[in-house]
């Protein structure tokens, strides 16, 4: 199949949108729970691991189902981690957007169409200050701050007015966990535990 890359403004406005009301974002593991999420009303998905032939089952799926795709680019095998390689899941693979660490896959991603999502590790303030440094070089889309419960006590110490929208993943095992962290400006929360799939924000 031969897939329009990238996605239109008017997708990635109908994301944000979802989000504010049902932001736990499925973080798949296997193809299966694509339709798990499905059931549980998602319209964007993470895929974590397994291979390149498990991401385009995914994205299939997915595109039936009216799901939008996101790929881990660093934890699928197969996969080519360079420009030549992302434009080869969005065109071939149909994936809708990458999630990485590295800050040059970023840039390719957003020459091809595809949203880009900067994984940051904030672990102590050195690599809060490290992050911030990355995310101003690379200029994401979005990011992803893991782990998720670091988030509470450290969002004071993002400066919201010059980073993009941010959500957050990692260790995430409650509705109490999913509330606190967004209550401190999170746009998301992604999670493999399916149970939390349904939360649905008040």
């Amino acid at each position: 199949m031969n897939w329009i890359p990238g996605l239109s403004e008017q997708d990635r406005a109908r994301i944000w949108q979802h989000l504010k009301k049902y932001p736990a974002i499925p973080a798949l593991k296997r193809v299966e729970d694509v339709d798990i999420a499905h059931r549980y009303r998602a319209k964007l998905v993470f895929f974590l691991t397994g291979t390149l032939y498990d991401l385009r089952d995914v994205c299939a799926r997915g595109e039936c189902l009216g799901m939008q795709v996101f790929c881990h680019l660093d934890l699928v095998q197969g996969i080519g981690k360079d420009p030549a390689g992302i434009k080869w899941l969005a065109t071939e693979i149909g994936v809708r957007g990458i999630l990485t660490t590295r800050s040059t896959l970023i840039r390719a991603a957003k020459n091809e169409g595809l949203m880009a999502i900067q994984r940051l590790f904030m672990l102590d303030s050195e690599s809060l200050k490290t992050g911030l440094e990355i995310i101003a070089s690379s200029r994401p889309d979005a990011v992803e701050i893991l782990p998720a419960l670091v988030v509470p006590s450290m969002a004071h110490r993002l400066p919201m007015d010059k980073i993009p929208p941010f959500i957050a993943g990692g260790l995430v095992e409650t509705v109490a966990d999913i509330e606190s962290i967004m209550a401190s400006g999170a746009l998301g929360v992604s999670t493999s535990k399916k149970e939390l799939w349904t939360y649905e924000r008040a």
